[in-house]
């Protein structure tokens, strides 16, 4: 029930309609029904005692079914009330979803240069509108637009000089404790404003399912593509590297593998950097085209990217073990 509460309240700030809402809420029921269907036939033998079960269950089913949706149409309507009516800027946020979303085309009414250099954020946790004023100082933002988002998050877009570099002067370590900021790139004029946005928030997807205190879009170009379907990323994993996954030494074998890419297929240099002889480099490729059945040099691109999708995996995992790890 909380969660449908949670995702009520997101739709409400994202305006999506209740009607359509609830819909899915009626799918579910229906879909819900036709497996207890086929468990109760598959379970109960007797066609008499099937009828019990059947009825029995459909009333538990539509009694959860009619709690579910009046919480979810009161969370609705109270996070809808709250975020568009009482809440400070609405009339701000709503302009700045139009024009992000191109339905607008003059700039929202804000003292903020939409036509100049934008860098955008997205922060959450405990924290998130002094992790927006931290970022400000260190990337020297001359000006700031602030607004409230969906499930606690952030928005800020910082007026910023044109340089890419700037990004490398915050530091995970500078942000407030228990608090997370994702970034986007700096780009110019009104469809830069949108498009910082939109890589921030791609960003922000990948820091949320790693956990991790600072993400920059530009090192998590490619991850943020597959963040909507975690399962495919988990297959494609298992498709290129099963095998070597299944190896003892896997790890060592994985870290041999990327520093050798990131050499630039110089076994001497991976070696250098791994702190191990270049033998022992040639070695491990050798194990691990053995394992694989492949040619690492005509396979790099896509062993390259399931080394990438294998190290999100680890960090999403790990995330996932905190969370459910009871605390003190």
């Amino acid at each position: 029930m909380a969660e449908a509460a949670r995702e009520a309240s997101a739709a409400a700030q994202a305006g999506v309609d209740l009607l359509e809402l609830i819909h899915t809420y009626r799918v579910l029921q229906s879909k819900m029904w036709d497996i207890l269907l086929n468990l109760t036939t598959e379970l109960v033998p007797d066609a008499s005692e099937q009828l019990d079960v059947q009825k029995w269950v459909s009333r538990l089913q539509h009694s959860w079914h009619d709690t579910a949706v009046a919480n979810v149409i009161d969370a609705y309507r109270s996070e809808q009330h709250r975020f568009f009516y009482k809440s400070e800027g609405r009339q701000l946020r709503n302009e700045v979803r139009e024009f992000i979303a191109g339905r607008r085309l003059l700039p929202p009414s804000a003292s903020y240069d939409f036509e100049g250099q934008h860098l955008s954020v997205v922060t959450w946790g405990h924290n998130p509108k002094e992790a927006i004023q931290t970022a400000g100082k260190a990337f020297g933002a001359t000006k700031q637009l602030v607004l409230e988002s969906t499930g606690g998050t952030f928005l800020g877009w910082l007026a910023v000089i044109d340089d890419p570099r700037i990004i490398g002067q915050l530091r995970p370590e500078d942000l407030p404790d228990g608090t997370h900021l994702a970034i986007g790139s700096v780009i110019p004029g009104f469809d830069g404003f949108r498009q910082s946005y939109q890589r921030a928030w791609r960003a922000y997807r990948v820091g949320l399912l790693t956990g991790a205190k600072l993400t920059s879009y530009a090192d998590v170009a490619l991850e943020a593509i597959f963040t909507t379907d975690i399962q495919a990323v988990r297959d494609l994993v298992a498709l290129q590297l099963g095998p070597l996954l299944a190896d003892p030494r896997r790890d060592v074998l994985c870290e041999t593998l990327s520093a050798y890419f990131t050499s630039g297929f110089n076994a001497v240099s991976a070696a250098g950097t791994l702190q191990v002889h270049e033998r022992t480099v040639a070695y491990r490729l050798r194990s691990i085209e053995e394992r694989l059945g492949v040619t690492v040099s005509e396979h790099h691109v896509e062993l390259l990217v399931a080394l990438r999708l294998h190290s999100l995996l680890r960090s999403v995992d790990s995330t996932a073990m905190r969370q459910e790890s009871p605390g003190p």
